[in-house]
Parts: C-alpha cells; structure tokens; sequence
C-alpha cells in the first residue's frame, strides 16, 4: 500500500488574529478559481474519497433528528457527534497508525484518550467545519450528490445500498433483519446520548468503537463502494475533471506525474492528449503560475534582505540590480500574456485589477516602493477587518521586518508552481479506488 502525504499548507489566519501569514502577495484567489475551473469541487486536502461514505452514512444517521438539533454546547449539530465518535473510534481500534493516515482530527483524538477525556468540542478541531472530515468533504459530497443540505442524495443512497451489500450488514439500510439493524440503532443511540452530553457518551470498552475502523477505514474501501465513488467522480462528460483523471490513470499520465511530482511536468504532460478547451485553460495555468513564481521569488528576497539586515533597510537598498532587475522585467513582460491566456476564461479584468501596477514603467526604487505598498493593500483587505504587513514602514523610506516574517532564504526561483492544482488528491483519489496499481 502507497501512503500519501500532505503538501505543507499552513492552516488558515484565525478571524480574532491580526496576522496574516498567508498569500502576501494576493496570488492565491485567481490560482484557486483556476484550480476549481480544472477539477471541480476537489479540494488540496482531500486524499480519502472514502469519507464520502462516511458523509453519507453520518446523513442517514442524522436523518433520526430535526434540522436545527443541536448539542447541548449549542454549537455541534448531530453530524458533528457522529464525527466525533467516527475518528474516536478509529483512534481507539487502529494497531497501526498509517492505516488511518489523513483522517483528520487523530491527534486531538489520541490526546483525549490519553487524558480520559471524551472528545467533544473544546477537545477536538478548533474549527471542524473547516478542517474535520465533514467540512473537507462537504463541497465534493455536495457536487457528487452524495449529500444535500445534510440529507442523502441520490449518489449518496447508491453508495449506502452498494456499501451496506458490500459489507455484509444486512439491515443498515434495507427493511431486512439483520447485523444492520442492530448497528444502526447502536449509532443512533451514541449520537442521542453524545447530544446531551456534548461530547462522545461510550465507555472505552464499547462494542460499537470498532464498527468505525471496520466498515470506513480509509484505505479499504470496498470494490463496489469504489466503483460508485469512480463513475460519479467521472459521471460529467464535459468537466476537465474527468478528462483529468482518465489520462492521470494512463501510463503515460503516471509516468507525467511520478516521475517528479511536479504539476508543471504533469501538466504538460496531460496537454499533449488534451481538448482545445483544457488546452486554454492548462496554458493559463502555466502562465500565470511563471508570474506568481516571479512576483513570490523577489518578494522573499526581500524578506531575506531584509531578515540579513536586522535593522532598517532604505528601499535604496532593496532595488539594488542584483535583487529586483531581472524580476521587474519579466513581471512587465508577462503581464500582458497572462492578461490574454486569463481573457477567455473570465479572469483577466480581476487579474488587471491586483496587478497593473507591478507591470507599469517605474525606476527600481519606484517599483520596490510599488511591490511593497502592494503587499500592504493586500493584507489590509483580508477580511474580516484586515491583517498587518510583514514588515514595519519608517518615515525616511525604510522598512523593517517584523520578528515573525524573517527568512533566511529566499525565493526558489525555479518554474515550480507556487500553487497546488489538485493533483495530490487526485493521485491519492485513483490509488485508492484502484484505478492504478499501488
């Protein structure tokens, strides 16, 4: 078995922090549209479809109690419990840590066993909606119809009945009397009781921890469960997302991404064999990635700069040729290239919006003063009322590094993406409904 792992995202800038360490330059948005245009719904830190499954077993569980239900913290809906008691069961029955790999929420779990504690609320993710399982999986769950406004969808039913066959639990989903009946109920009573409990209401020595690890581990998925989860994820002829994964599947869609685990040589790879439509969008992607690498690469020489000075550096000297040549140039000269490869594809005018100003005449200083008050703008408009710049202005045009932000490198400057365009998940998706050999 091929385990994968996560690339390094930092987690979100909490809402209540006035820190903002992520996208400083204000390049993510038009990457992650561009992401969303070429595989829909699929997110960077989905590896497990599996958990689709969950998703939909949580829905028909959940389906026992009203829509505005909630705990009694007033804050986890039945859902939640059921995710609570999903990973605390895995947590608790697993002998092998990699056999749960990337289910999220097993460090806070492991903690919680360990203190003998339940897990609830204040002892698991401190935002699930975000980070769980449901709140990862909700937009690919919603757009296979596996679930819908919390209730089961179609797909969702299709994957219930094909899972519960599959897994020789007679009665989970069907009106027949058999070991599914009694788990169902099983379930049904944790969550009551978790409710009013707000938290995971079962002893340690519960029968129903192990029904978790033994019906939805991730790697296990069954044959025909995967079938299910395949032909939806396919089952639209005209997304790219389905022309994705069936060359990714290819021998030479393999060899394109294994080779480096570069989605720059995947993608060139994938354009070879591609419609005229993903060819457009592939060399979009590839353009601007060039710009968002160029634009990265001389800020964090900046921060390097900067972080070797200690002290205030003159702007002066942050325009020094060695530092910002090279790079105003090409900022200049691709900017109108990727104003066209965007234009056809609805992002050109928000493109032109972010970034005119970097591709404008300017004198070195001017165009370091520019990059700079560039990043300023980008961080006061994060919401919900704005985040601090990484650096500290003077009034005699200096800056300062502020202590959190130092590097002592800088950038890359390689043709390496700068963003993440799904391919992780995809790779991990086909690997675990074997549609490639692991």
């Amino acid at each position: 078995m091929e385990y994968h792992h996560f690339p390094l995202l930092s987690e979100y800038d909490p809402a209540t922090s006035s820190e903002g360490g992520l996208d400083p330059l204000g390049l993510y948005p038009i990457a992650d549209r561009l992401a969303e245009k070429l595989v829909p719904a699929v997110r960077e830190r989905q590896r497990h479809p599996r958990f689709l499954t969950a998703m939909a077993l949580g829905a028909e569980i959940c389906k026992n109690f009203d829509s505005d239900t909630m705990a009694a913290d007033g804050i986890s809906p039945p859902r939640q419990v059921f995710e609570w008691y999903v990973v605390e069961g895995m947590v608790r029955t697993s002998e092998d840590p990699e056999e749960i790999l990337g289910v999220p929420g097993t460090d806070k779990a492991r903690q919680a066993i360990k203190d003998n504690v339940p897990l609830s609320a204040k002892r698991y993710l401190k935002t699930p909606s975000v980070f769980g399982f449901h709140g990862v999986y909700r937009v690919l769950a919603e757009n296979l119809d596996i679930v819908q406004d919390e209730t089961l969808g179609e797909t969702g039913y299709q994957l219930l009945t094909t899972w519960e066959k599959e897994q020789k639990i007679k009665g989970f989903m069907s009106e027949e009397a058999g070991e599914g009946t009694d788990f169902r109920k099983q379930l049904v009573s944790a969550i009551q009781d978790g409710l009013k409990a707000k938290a995971t209401a079962r002893s340690g020595g519960w029968s129903g921890w192990s029904f978790f690890l033994d019906h939805l581990a991730p790697f296990k998925c069954g044959k025909k469960e995967a079938e299910v989860i395949r032909d939806a994820l396919l089952s639209r002829s005209f997304e790219f997302r389905r022309e994705t994964i069936l060359f990714l599947v290819t021998p030479p869609g393999q060899k394109g991404w294994l080779t480096s685990r570069l989605e720059r040589e995947f993608h060139q790879a994938l354009r070879k064999n591609a419609s005229n439509e993903l060819s457009v969008l592939l060399d979009a992607i590839d353009k601007y990635e060039e710009f968002s690498r160029v634009l990265q690469d001389v800020f964090d020489d900046c921060l390097q700069e900067m972080t070797r000075k200690r002290t205030n550096i003159s702007l002066k000297e942050l325009a020094s040729p060695e530092l910002i040549k090279s790079a105003r140039r090409q900022v200049s000269e691709l900017y109108s290239e990727v104003c066209s490869r965007l234009e056809p594809l609805g992002e050109a005018f928000d493109f032109e919006q972010r970034f005119s100003s970097l591709a404008e005449p300017a004198s070195p200083i001017d165009w370091m003063d520019r990059l700079l008050e560039h990043h300023v703008k980008v961080q006061r408009a994060k919401a919900p009322a704005g985040k601090n710049p990484w650096f500290e202005r003077a009034g005699d045009d200096s800056v300062i590094i502020r202590p959190g932000y130092r590097r002592d490198k800088g950038g890359l400057h390689d043709r390496s993406y700068l963003h993440f365009y799904r391919t992780n998940p995809l790779w991990s998706f086909v690997c675990d409904l074997r549609l490639v050999g692991s």
